[in-house]
């Protein structure tokens, strides 16, 4: 029969607990600003020639405004997982030598902006499932993030605030529960 000190009771137990708790060092909450970076500055000239590619084909957009785009685009990143960070670089990083794989001896930076954009429509019509994965991946978080300006938005048309066709009310009949629509 096991003696009264190898029984705990509810009593002890949470006073044990407590104890161990004490005696841990407390550590002080940190709040996070988000003021951290992801793109460390071999990122940034991939990332430039990229939304360039994309999105300034003929010149059109000054490069002062593509280098602020790459500060937002650190901005948005940057709050994400540390495993979505690491996917991100991974991926820039595949994009960057990505060339090589056509016999292009040439980094993504350093092709033309018209190779890049052939580049870019290579790697999406690539047969190695991951290679149009990695363009899609950047495409899609670029394009959000550069029309999110009011201005580009208005470049291609976008009305903005006074668009009125969503307050047109449902296209579709409206049924009462007991009624049936005339055909």
């Amino acid at each position: 029969m096991a003696g009264p000190a190898s029984i705990s009771t509810p009593r002890t137990a949470p006073r044990s607990r407590e104890l161990a708790l004490a005696r841990t060092p407390s550590v002080p909450l940190v709040t996070k600003d988000f003021q951290r970076t992801t793109l460390k500055a071999h990122h940034r000239p991939v990332l430039r020639a990229l939304a360039e590619a994309m999105f300034s084909q003929d010149g059109e957009i000054a490069p002062g405004r593509l280098d602020a785009f790459v500060e937002d685009v650190d901005g948005f990143i940057s709050p994400a997982s540390k495993t979505l960070r690491f996917g991100l670089i991974a991926m820039l990083f595949a994009i960057r030598w990505s060339p090589l794989l056509f016999f292009r001896f040439k980094t993504f930076e350093e092709l033309t902006v018209e190779d890049r954009v052939h580049h870019l429509e290579a790697l999406e019509k690539s047969k190695v499932k991951q290679l149009p994965l990695l363009v899609v991946a950047y495409k899609t978080v670029l394009t959000m993030i550069f029309y999110e300006d009011e201005g580009e938005q208005r470049a291609i048309g976008y009305p903005g605030p006074e668009r009125k066709r969503w307050k047109k009310g449902p296209s579709l009949p409206v049924v009462q529960p007991n009624e049936e629509v005339a055909q």
